[in-house]
């Protein structure tokens, strides 16, 4: 039977599941190639931003990786600009490791987004320089924070235009919103009266409650300070990508009650590769096959709902812990802890080299060769199929020429290994094609969609017999899609 829609993104009810599991197949087309990826130079403007994290705790070694970031597509990359290791000794601070990467990344076409974070154990009531650390607390402390952002906005002045505050707050009971919005307003003055045109993020928020959300606004409004915010970022992992979309929307919804300017961003989320005991998405067997639709539902989700979105992160981190708290006080540990974080799009090495490019990779660099500032999206794209399945449907059309692209994935369920698909109709009322192709994100191939298997009369079109499974297919304009002749590229 047949269902219809008029909205982009609608939850179908399961109907009949286990004869859908069992018309399960293989469907394959004619290949007439792959994607061409773009560099980030290529590319005047996009949704795309790219972790660069943790390079202020060394778990990532930027020489290792900087020759592979341009070729991902990405237009900005958010990096900690690491007060404890731009600082190590009181009052001297070191920026030559943060000069390299903000110069290099800049001249590949890729514009920083600098975060301030986290704290330094060499003040008393500094706070730690790791996630959950806390705040600087005392009066010595925040004198010393006000230092060094200065220190940090005279020097990247010119250079730097996004400014973040802070990192997952909401992870330490400590770190209240009251106490998050007095750093937040005395950080983002120094910033806007150094930078006017700034852009200012704030929150990053690792859980996705309103409470806390609330509680900053209603601060920034007491205090007239609402302007000085122009995207509240938002986290919050989930298993299956789209699970996390009622939250947002909360969220949205919110801000608007304040604000007409305020906008969300996902600012980071991303997937492991593979099965591991620490760190989100964690003990659940992952591989980098799921990792890869997961990224595409993701960031093609965010998009989808006009969300300006991250993906988290280039490589595996190296994790080290070296320092703990004991009786209140900031300890070596006599045992560092060592653990890897595999959300990267690329392999790492235990030394922080690269062993080699995941399919997330790939995958990755196949979003940003199509999905730029050239595509807008349809609202409510009008969408009939015959499904037993939960599906996001979304259309986007070229401003050049109103041709569209159709992105379609199964979202019912967490992504998993298999790459089996299934055969599906779809009826589109406003269609806009002339020589319509098959896409699938996660190779990058294209395919030729058969005369036999589409009609059109007007702007109404019927695609028969589509391949469809858990990770984004397109159905796409042949003319918004450029192909390569190499046919070398890894699966």
């Amino acid at each position: 039977m047949k269902t219809y829609f008029r909205f982009s993104h609608l939850f179908v009810t399961l109907i009949g599941f286990l004869s859908y599991a069992q018309n399960k197949q293989d469907i394959t087309y004619s290949s007439i190639g792959e994607l061409q990826p773009r560099s980030s130079h290529e590319i005047t403007a996009s949704n795309w931003s790219i972790g660069g994290e943790t390079m202020d705790r060394d778990f990532t070694d930027f020489d290792q990786w900087k020759q592979y970031l341009g070729a991902t597509g990405a237009k900005k990359i958010r990096l900690q600009a690491g007060w404890a290791k731009c600082e190590r000794k009181k009052g001297e601070y070191n920026f030559e490791w943060l000069d390299k990467i903000i110069d290099e990344v800049i001249a590949q076409g890729v514009e920083p987004w600098l975060q301030t974070s986290y704290g330094n154990p060499i003040y008393e009531g500094g706070g730690m320089p790791n996630l959950s650390g806390g705040f600087p607390v005392s009066v010595e402390a925040l004198a010393a924070w006000d230092q060094w952002v200065m220190a940090l906005v005279n020097r990247y002045k010119g250079r730097v235009k996004i400014w973040e505050i802070w990192n997952e707050s909401d992870l330490n009971s400590e770190n209240t919103p009251e106490a998050y919005s007095k750093l937040f307003v005395r950080t983002a003055e120094i910033i806007k009266s150094k930078i006017p045109e700034a852009k200012i993020y704030a929150l990053s928020l690792a859980h996705i409650e309103t409470e806390y959300v609330a509680s900053f606004l209603d601060y920034l409004k007491k205090a007239n300070k609402l302007h000085l915010v122009d995207v509240i970022t938002l986290h919050g992992y989930t298993y299956r990508p789209e699970e996390i979309y009622p939250k947002y929307e909360k969220i949205q919804h919110l801000i608007q009650s304040y604000s007409d300017h305020i906008i969300i961003g996902q600012g980071e989320l991303g997937c492991p590769s593979e099965n591991q005991s620490y760190y989100a998405l964690k003990n659940y067997p992952w591989t980098e096959t799921s990792q890869s639709k997961w990224l595409l539902r993701k960031l093609l989700g965010d998009l989808g709902r006009d969300i300006p979105s991250l993906y988290f992160t280039i490589i595996d981190m190296n994790y080290v812990r070296v320092l703990g708290k004991e009786n209140g006080k900031v300890v070596q540990l006599k045992n560092p802890i060592y653990t890897v974080n595999t959300k990267g799009l690329i392999k790492s090495k235990k030394d922080n080299t690269v062993d080699y490019l995941k399919p997330s990779y790939f995958a990755y660099q196949n979003l940003t060769s199509i999905f730029d500032h050239s595509l807008k999206r349809i609202p409510n794209y009008p969408y009939i199929i015959d499904t037993s399945g939960s599906l996001s449907v979304y259309g986007y059309r070229a401003d050049s020429s109103d041709y569209q692209i159709v992105t379609i994935w199964e979202n019912e369920d967490t992504p998993t290994d298999s790459t089996k698909k299934t055969s599906n109709d779809f009826e589109f009322a406003n269609g806009n094609f002339v020589d319509p192709v098959y896409v699938d994100m996660r190779t990058g191939k294209v395919y030729e969609i058969p005369k036999s298997d589409w009609t059109k009369k007007g702007t109404y079109y019927k695609f028969m017999n589509i391949p469809i499974y858990d990770s984004p297919i397109l159905i796409a304009e042949k003319s918004l899609i450029k192909l390569k002749s190499d046919k070398n590229k890894p699966e």
